[in-house]
């Protein structure tokens, strides 16, 4: 009978380690799940920090293009607002002095013409605005 009782108890510890085995496996498995999760968040953190330092650098290319635009909007301005008017009414004052009709005069039909024009593309150039640093 003890050897019956001996089997029956060892039946038991054997139950007994297989539960034990089976709480160590459920611990390497959440274990695995969370190194998982590790790598992941860990690669995502990388890619992340790629892609923030490639947009920073277009809002920065933003920025200057911004810029050249404006120096050019500002050139524009000067000549069509400033400069060429008053070359224009140099000349037209010069050729009254002459009794010279100057409204038949290519190059004046054409200057009238690029002061408008460049009017026009002032305003259209005051429609950018300026890139906002989001960094």
């Amino acid at each position: 009978m003890k050897t019956i009782l001996d089997k029956i108890n060892r039946a038991d510890e054997i139950q007994a380690n297989k539960v034990e085995l089976a709480k160590h496996e459920v611990k390497l498995a959440s274990i695995k799940d969370l190194l998982e999760a590790i790598k992941i968040i860990k690669g995502s953190e990388g890619s992340a920090d790629k892609v923030a330092n490639v947009f920073e650098q277009k809002v920065a290319e933003a920025n200057k293009a911004y810029t050249a635009l404006m120096n050019e909007r500002n050139a524009i301005y000067k000549w069509a607002n400033n400069e060429a008017p008053a070359r224009l009414a140099d000349f037209e004052k010069a050729a009254k002095q002459l009794g010279l009709e100057i409204n038949n005069v290519p190059e004046v039909v054409e200057l009238r013409k690029e002061i408008k024009n460049g009017i026009e593309l002032v305003k259209a150039l005051d429609g950018y605005k300026k890139p906002n640093d989001v960094f």
